[in-house]
């Protein structure tokens, strides 16, 4: 391959994701967050982290999952910016069960699809096409450790094929850990002000991605979250949640935390259901990490009935992109069973 062919592709992969980080992370496709659900409510889902994406936000979480007994799957599909091409696509599919006694094992399959690549020689001659693409497999486990206090873990193995040679193909592997803190509301004499839960995790921690044997510069996007998440009431007829969260990047942190801080994302969001039948969803997200700042309000809903759960969200992009349409769409079905 020539050098100017996978300069080309690697810029590539930047731009569809928004991230840049001065010292590069590699497959920074794996910091693109699933769940039409979350998206919607600001991508502030840490401290919830309560359906079958949390082995992607919050593995602990999967320690409240659910019922005993009861499977939770979710599948998404999204058009990853269609501003700049039609054969860019991201897809998760996400599993969660809860089991009496132990807590909850769940796991999640990520496929990034990077489009068909040109490959030109270093006078421009064409010399074919070739495809890009990501995969990213997970498997976790979370369980309460004390009254209201669960851990996670998660385990994942990473494939990324950015070029056919050996040169451009890498693999490593990653640990995600989480904890979850339910407050005891009741035993501070606050039942009637609602629930309150705080969560954290850390994500990809692993070696640099190996291509073709050099693991130089390629490290995974290791990433802090921390979550703030706040259930004022959860009736049968209605049930409302507001969630905070923030990140940062851990890639090579070299200027100092207090200037590398500077470079984080937030998000704010809201959730209410009626009935269990419909659920809005509104919220905002702020992000300095990228190229350029990606902000603006994220908007959501939900139709629920018999086990079937479909959801939509409209996030917005960077804004050197919004002239040609200020948001992304993503879509989730879920089915619990």
């Amino acid at each position: 391959m020539k050098i100017s062919s996978m300069f080309v592709a690697f810029l590539f992969l930047l731009s569809i994701t928004g991230l840049s980080m001065g010292a590069t992370a590699s497959v920074i496709w794996m910091t693109i967050t699933p769940g039409a659900r979350p998206n919607g409510m600001g991508e502030a889902f840490t401290a919830m982290s309560d359906d079958a994406t949390a082995s992607y936000w919050n593995p602990a979480g999967l320690a409240f999952s659910g019922v005993s007994g009861k499977q939770e799957l979710t599948l998404q599909h999204s058009n990853w910016l269609p501003q700049l091409a039609d054969d860019l696509y991201y897809e998760f599919l996400g599993y969660s069960k809860y089991i009496d006694g132990w807590g909850g094992v769940g796991g999640n399959i990520t496929f990034m699809s990077m489009g068909e690549q040109l490959e030109t020689s270093e006078s421009g001659q064409e010399l074919g096409e070739f495809y890009s693409y990501g995969i990213a497999m997970t498997g976790s486990f979370g369980t309460e450790v004390a009254p209201g206090v669960s851990v996670g873990l998660g385990l994942k193995f990473i494939y990324d094929h950015l070029y056919y040679q050996d040169s451009g193909k890498g693999t490593s592997f990653g640990v995600d850990l989480g904890a979850l803190y339910r407050v005891p509301m009741e035993e501070l004499g606050l039942e009637n002000v609602g629930k309150v839960n705080l969560g954290g995790s850390l994500s990809n921690l692993g070696p640099n991605m190996s291509y073709g044997g050099n693991t130089e510069n390629n490290p995974l996007p290791r990433t802090l979250r921390m979550g703030l998440a706040y259930i004022p009431f959860d009736e049968q007829l209605m049930r409302l949640r507001i969630c905070a969260d923030y990140s940062k990047l851990l890639v090579n942190v070299d200027d100092g935390l207090g200037e590398e801080f500077k470079e984080n994302k937030w998000g704010v969001g809201t959730e209410f259901w009626y009935y269990d039948l419909l659920a809005l969803r509104a919220g905002y997200i702020h992000d300095t990490e990228g190229i350029s700042t990606i902000q603006g309000p994220t908007f959501g809903a939900g139709l629920q009935y018999a086990g079937f759960q479909l959801d939509m969200a409209f996030i917005p992009v960077e804004e050197n992109l919004q002239g040609a349409g200020k948001y992304n769409s993503k879509y989730s079905l879920t089915v619990r069973f």
